[in-house]
């Protein structure tokens, strides 16, 4: 495991709501000194909201989950903002076909010159042939 990663919402989503992929999560998490991008929470709080209306978790729950990870992130991660980046993350979109939200973290991994950890498994493809991008 590297000693500084980039942790993209996946991961970050995967550590505060149970899925098959939360013990990896956290152990990634556990084993490197994460990085992430301020508008990680946007994805984070898409997977609560998605949690509630579609797959039935409480309300409370997933509140409670979503500060778990906010206070995550404010007290254990070096917080990069996105719109420092969005030049790069434009080119990384355009010139690889990858989503600009994606690009986002893909740019702070090449700007910290440190890996992406993430599990989605559509990035790491797109990616992988050309950026530091490991699925975990």
């Amino acid at each position: 495991m590297p000693h500084k990663a980039i942790l993209d919402s996946s991961v970050l989503a995967a550590m505060f709501f149970k899925e098959a992929a939360s013990p990896r999560a956290l152990k990634c998490a556990s084993e490197c000194d994460p990085v992430t991008l301020d508008l990680a929470m946007v994805g984070v709080g898409n997977v609560a909201w998605k949690q509630v209306v579609f797959f039935g978790e409480s309300r409370d729950r997933a509140s409670d989950a979503l500060q778990d990870c906010q206070d995550f992130m404010a007290t254990a991660c070096t917080i990069i903002k996105a719109s420092d980046l969005s030049i790069k993350a434009f080119q990384i979109a355009v010139e690889d076909g990858i989503s600009y939200y994606h690009s986002l973290f893909l740019a702070a991994a090449e700007k910290e010159g440190i890996p992406l950890m993430t599990l989605d498994q559509k990035l790491h493809e797109k990616a992988k042939a050309k950026k530091d991008v490991r699925l975990i």
